[in-house]
């Protein structure tokens, strides 16, 4: 490839990179993803359930996840990118399709689908930038998938519990493979300069996400509403559910926000701090994940005994939010983590004694402590509600 072409599509991380309308576009089929990765879990609350709900978050997570990675170092203004794009987008779909069912009857569709989406995208680059050197980062991860795709094919023939160790294997080659530098023979591992992103970008589009799973929250409480014969408890449950997500939105939005990109911006490592607030959003998305499932059931019957398993899915939703965003925040707010903490902590204390009673009021404990957590940020950051300048105090 000639040095022009490169410019046409490799972009200037030291310029600013407003979202592209193809980016938002792509993201349109992850509303769909997480919807169907909820019903997952609601249809599977056992210990073996939750950890293949966990694989297919973290494959679908990984295909945004290495999107959101090419546009922001290469420019999606351009036709072949945006076609790439679309092309992720299609597979994502058909990946999404297959999501309840991947671990019955569509486990090849999903396996195929993950492999097309990252061999395909990642050797149709390796090819585009073959005359450069930022085109050994996508022949390195072809090396990679090529290797997990055994497991991933193998597991797709096999029974439920066998495929639930084999995919669990393949996807954590997929992860340790990428956060390592893809380490491949004879060509070693993607400098770090390669793993730079452009900070503001980059920090949009995990917010674009939240955002997202927050979404397909209020979708599955809406649809459960609408499903279930009205009473009083069933209102107060839907009033819980949507003051739950409101909460979180809150816990998210009110702090973080204003400082994710300058936290990427001045790190002394920008690529290892963009990668821990990669693992900050998985856990959220995961939080969230949890939190809509069990919303469905709060909703369908409110004044139902919690089991056991429910009560642990339903807190542990919030729980691995607050994690994650402690884990965000931590670098630019030294008053972010303690709240949380604190969550976390009368969270674990609640849920042993309220298993056994109804899931309303569970969901109103989980309320008051999340409320309290936006009570105690108000009060420290010094901002008003609505105000969405920074906070003096930081």
């Amino acid at each position: 490839m000639t040095r022009g072409r490169r410019t046409e599509l490799v972009r200037d991380l030291q310029q600013s990179k407003p979202i592209t309308f193809v980016e938002l576009f792509f993201d349109l089929v992850y509303v769909f993803s997480l919807f169907r990765l909820s019903e997952m879990l609601s249809d599977r609350l056992h210990w073996i359930g939750a950890l293949q709900t966990l694989i297919v978050l973290m494959a679908i997570w990984w295909v945004w996840a290495y999107t959101n990675l090419l546009t922001d170092t290469l420019d999606s203004r351009t036709i072949r990118l945006q076609l790439l794009v679309i092309g992720s987008m299609f597979g994502a779909l058909a990946l999404s399709t297959a999501i309840p069912e991947s671990f019955e009857q569509r486990g090849l569709l999903f396996a195929v689908s993950y492999l097309a989406i990252n061999v395909g995208r990642a050797s149709i680059l390796a090819f585009t930038l073959r005359h450069d050197e930022l085109g050994l980062r996508p022949l390195r991860a072809v090396f990679w998938f090529a290797i997990s795709a055994v497991p991933w094919l193998v597991g797709a023939t096999v029974d439920s519990d066998a495929r639930t160790a084999l995919w669990g294997l393949a996807i954590t080659i997929d992860y340790l493979s990428a956060l390592s530098g893809w380490p491949t023979p004879r060509i070693g591992r993607t400098p770090s300069r390669q793993l730079n992103v452009a900070s503001e970008h980059f920090a949009e589009r995990y917010r674009q996400f939240v955002i997202i799973s927050l979404g397909q929250t209020v979708t599955v409480t809406g649809l459960a509403f609408h499903n279930s014969d009205f009473t009083a408890h069933r209102g107060v449950a839907f009033v819980l559910s949507f003051a739950i997500t409101v909460m979180l939105y809150w816990i998210y939005f009110h702090r973080i926000r204003e400082k994710l990109a300058p936290s990427f911006a001045g790190a002394p490592s920008p690529q290892i701090r963009a990668r821990e607030a990669g693992l900050a959003h998985l856990l959220m998305v995961a939080g969230v994940v949890a939190t809509t499932a069990a919303a469905g059931d709060l909703i369908a019957d409110p004044i139902g005994t919690a089991r056991s398993f429910l009560v642990a899915v339903f807190v542990a939703g919030p729980i691995l939010f607050l994690a994650g965003h402690a884990l965000l925040g931590r670098h630019k707010f030294g008053d972010v983590t303690a709240p949380r903490l604190s969550g976390i902590v009368a969270l674990v204390a609640v849920a042993p004694i309220l298993a056994g009673h109804s899931i309303i009021l569970l969901a109103g404990s989980i309320v008051a402590i999340l409320a309290g957590i936006v009570v105690w940020d108000l009060v420290r950051s010094g901002i008003k509600p609505g105000d969405q300048d920074l906070p003096r105090r930081l």
